[in-house]
């Protein structure tokens, strides 16, 4: 006989380990706590430390405009034109219809040059503009160089702003904005405008631009030009004509330039931009006079002589200057004159830096600093490389009773904007 097992299965019980939290040590609860206010502490002095060590760089970053550059252009190895001067050409026989296609093609390259001209209107303190002047301006006109993302660069001559407490710039849709000088140079009579962006409507922003500088130095006779601005004394004038001459040049203190003549008709009260059938700046009335009384026609600075200057006014930096006009002694006047190669004194500006180190007239500068300058480009390059400030040797010879005598002066650079 069997037996049953009416317990049914075995049951198993499992112990359950309860582990107690430790009763809280105040002293290590104090020690923790007062290590995380002293590394709370430590970090917040790293970080004051830093905010003052950094903060003015990153204020610099944040604020800085970014430098404007302008690439220098290289003289031509010769001139294919005058190369070619003397070979016979076939001209093609042109029609009337052809004279008409040239005229709208050359339309075309102006009135998007004419994008980039503005133009200014300045008055004194007690002055107010007209509505015509706010819109036409008073004559003088400028051009929107390559500017930076919170300024459009205007360049225009400084007798348009001279003395002036208000400046406006009036746009190619009519559109005024105030404007304030960035800086001058008061040798070639240019000034350079800044016009905040933010005050320029989008409608306006479409329809202007900057424009390009082109290479004056692949410019010849007989190469047809566009002049825009107020060349012939009133503004938004349009005129086209030829290169008649790139061969003249003019002398202003511590510079040569070269010109660019035009056959086109001007007004010596006038101010404008010249243009290549690209539709590129080749180069701009300024304020030496004598080049404009010597001319009825438009005479303009060549724009590649010039870029160096340009691009220091751009960015709002001083174009060195101490004072002296000279002209230099070539190898034929040192010999057929007798006289030491180098640049010849011919006027020295008054209260010039110069005129106070010293420099007269008939004076041959022939070095800066001990680096030979025999040309006025060589001495204009080379006080290219300094600051207003800065203190120059200028080595030199002066005729005296037995010939000529070495010398020098310590000439102590300026501005042209103060000139």
């Amino acid at each position: 006989m069997s037996m049953e097992n009416k317990e049914g299965p075995e049951k198993f019980s499992f112990l359950q380990e309860v582990i107690k939290e430790k009763p809280l040590n105040r002293k290590k609860l104090m020690q923790k706590a007062v290590g995380l206010a002293a590394a709370g502490i430590l970090f917040g002095a790293f970080a004051s430390i830093s905010f003052c060590v950094f903060q003015p760089w990153f204020h610099e970053q944040i604020n800085a405009e970014e430098e404007i550059t302008i690439p220098k252009d290289e003289e031509p190895e010769e001139h294919p034109q005058e190369a070619k001067a003397e070979e016979e050409v076939k001209e093609p026989e042109l029609t009337l219809e052809n004279f008409k296609e040239l005229e709208r093609a050359l339309y075309q390259v102006a009135a998007g040059a004419n994008k980039s001209i503005v133009s200014v209107t300045s008055a004194g303190g007690d002055d107010n503009w007209t509505e015509e002047e706010r819109k036409e301006g008073t004559g003088a006109c400028g051009v929107i160089m390559p500017s930076n993302s919170r300024e459009y660069l205007i360049l225009t001559m400084t007798t348009a702003v001279r003395d002036a407490e208000k400046i406006q710039v009036t746009f190619g849709d009519g559109a005024s904005c105030d404007a304030t000088v960035r800086q001058k140079d008061e040798v070639l009579g240019l000034a350079v405008l800044a016009v905040d962006r933010n005050h320029v409507s989008d409608s306006t922003k479409s329809q202007i631009q900057e424009a390009v500088l082109g290479n004056s130095n692949m410019t010849y006779k007989g190469d047809v030009v566009i002049a825009l601005g107020s060349p012939f004394g009133y503004s938004k004038g349009m005129g086209y004509g030829i290169i008649s001459s790139n061969k003249n040049t003019v002398s202003v203190a511590d510079r040569t330039y070269r010109l660019l003549d035009t056959d086109i008709p001007a007004s010596k009260q006038g101010s404008g931009v010249l243009f290549n059938t690209d539709g590129e700046v080749i180069g701009f009335t300024f304020a030496a006079d004598q080049a404009m009384d010597e001319s009825s026609t438009l005479r303009v600075l060549a724009v590649s002589d010039v870029k160096e200057e340009l691009e220091k006014l751009l960015n709002g930096n001083s174009v060195p200057y101490i004072g002296i006009v000279g002209t230099n002694v070539t190898d034929e006047i040192a010999e057929a004159q007798n006289l030491p190669k180098g640049i010849y004194v011919k006027e020295i500006e008054a209260d010039s830096p110069g005129m106070a180190a010293g420099v007269q007239c008939g004076d041959i500068i022939t070095a800066v600093d001990g680096d030979p300058v025999v040309t006025v480009k060589a001495l204009h390059n080379k006080l290219l490389t300094f600051q207003p400030g800065d203190e120059v040797k200028l080595s030199a010879k002066r005729l005296g009773s037995e010939g000529y005598v070495d010398i020098s002066y310590n000439v102590v650079i300026g501005g042209a904007e103060k000139k």
